[in-house]
């Protein structure tokens, strides 16, 4: 008796499914990706005829599935990658039925709680959200993630290297990527107020000084009224530290006699750079809300010529903001600072102003997700490093410098309290 009605029950459940196949929506991601290209016009005409994509082949990866496309001649894969958000949302629109993989089924244990076995199943199938990554190679790589990515990577003293001028920028479903200064020298940071720049600028102070604390110094400037860098201001790492836009003109004219008079000090050995002259020396530029100086075209000029020149001196600059536009990203700046990282944006606009393509926008609204582009764009979590661990790590190479008033009141009382000996006269 039972197994006639698993039989049954077996049965009815591949009549079903054949019958959904075959007049219901699509059931798997290879099917909807093909819909989506159809219904949303990404096809060519050629000599009258339709020519639309179709998937070369497919893989499974680590947390999803990779979908190879070959694009008809004409179709630009840009195009495509600006819309990510088009294929994104169409693999997750539910319909009445329920898009699983039957071979779920036979991981059911059939006792007394199999039904809340199948409910569980169904509860994480309605649940969890896909993501996607795209990729172009000659051929259109669409990779499919079953469950989104990390909502917080939590610091860990691990993300430092060892040697060399690496931080680490976030991880991405291969790992963790990591940003060389040495290599790429500089960085634009953009993104919506409190969704992780400011968090971020911190971390990469807070990791140069654990990683290089003999060989990295600063110039900080934090137009913000000093609200993120005053922590750092008294660091012995830290060579200027300035609030007041009206002055930022005077410490880029310092940086840039000491940048020159590094050029001088490899130059006259014979090197053309500070790694050939085996120069373990780095000096940092790090501007929190630059669209206050944006329109002071004497601190621009100052701005791009560090940025033009730096990379041979080892003089690195980090230029973030809030609001990115054209007026406050100037476009000599960007283009001497190739490398960007957006946190979450309000307008594709926006997103082309940092990352010269839409795509920022489109992100969660989570604090630390981001796209690094170096060459290709990457969506990350950066790592969290909360204001606990950033005093603590950086605690140990804080150094107080005295007020000239209390200088004076301190000195004056050494002298007073070392007087031993009181002045005598005697009538002779």
């Amino acid at each position: 008796m039972f197994v006639e009605i698993s039989s049954t029950i077996i049965m009815a459940g591949v009549a079903g499914y054949s019958y959904l196949k075959t007049n219901g929506p699509t059931t798997n991601d290879g099917e909807k990706i093909q819909r989506i290209f159809s219904n949303s016009g990404w096809t060519i005409n050629e000599k009258g005829k339709t020519k639309k994509v179709c998937i070369h082949r497919k893989r499974k990866i680590e947390g999803g599935t990779e979908y190879v496309l070959q694009l008809p001649l004409g179709m630009s894969s840009k195009d495509i990658i600006e819309k990510k958000h088009v294929l994104e949302d169409g693999l997750n629109i539910r319909s009445k039925y329920i898009d699983f993989d039957p071979r779920e089924l036979l991981k059911i244990k059939w006792d007394r709680t199999a039904l809340k076995q199948i409910r569980d199943i169904v509860k994480n199938k309605k649940i969890a959200r896909k993501e996607i990554a795209l990729d172009f190679d000659g051929m259109l790589r669409i990779r499919v993630y079953n469950q989104p990515l990390a909502n917080q990577i939590d610091w860990k003293d691990d993300f430092l290297k060892k040697k060399g001028w690496s931080v680490p920028v976030g991880c991405n479903r291969e790992g963790m990527i990591w940003h060389d200064f040495d290599k790429l020298y500089s960085l634009i940071v953009a993104g919506t107020p409190g969704y992780g720049k400011s968090q971020f600028l911190n971390m990469i102070i807070s990791a140069l000084v654990m990683m290089q604390p003999d060989d990295v110094t600063f110039t900080l400037i934090d137009l913000k009224e000093g609200a993120e860098f005053k922590k750092f201001e008294n660091l012995k790492q830290v060579k200027r530290f300035e609030t007041d836009p009206k002055k930022v003109k005077e410490v880029l004219e310092e940086v840039e006699k000491d940048m020159s008079a590094m050029y001088r000090r490899f130059i006259k050995d014979g090197y053309s750079n500070v790694k050939e002259a085996g120069i373990k020396d780095r000096h940092f530029i790090i501007i929190d809300e630059g669209a206050d100086i944006a329109e002071d075209a004497e601190c621009i000029k100052l701005l791009t010529g560090i940025a033009r020149k730096g990379r041979a001196a080892g003089f690195y600059p980090v230029y973030s903001t809030q609001y990115p536009t054209s007026r406050s990203i100037p476009i000599d700046v960007k283009r001497n600072i190739p490398t960007r990282l957006s946190f979450v944006l309000d307008s594709g606009t926006a997103s082309s102003n940092v990352l010269d393509q839409a795509g920022a926008e489109d992100l969660p609204m989570i604090p630390g997700r981001a796209i690094y582009k170096n060459v290709r764009c990457h969506t990350v979590q950066t790592p969290y490093m909360s204001a606990g661990q950033v005093k603590q790590r950086v605690k140990p190479h804080i150094r107080i410098k005295p007020r000239k008033d209390e200088a004076y009141a301190e000195y004056s009382h050494q002298e007073k309290t070392s007087r031993k000996h009181s002045l005598k006269f005697e009538k002779v």
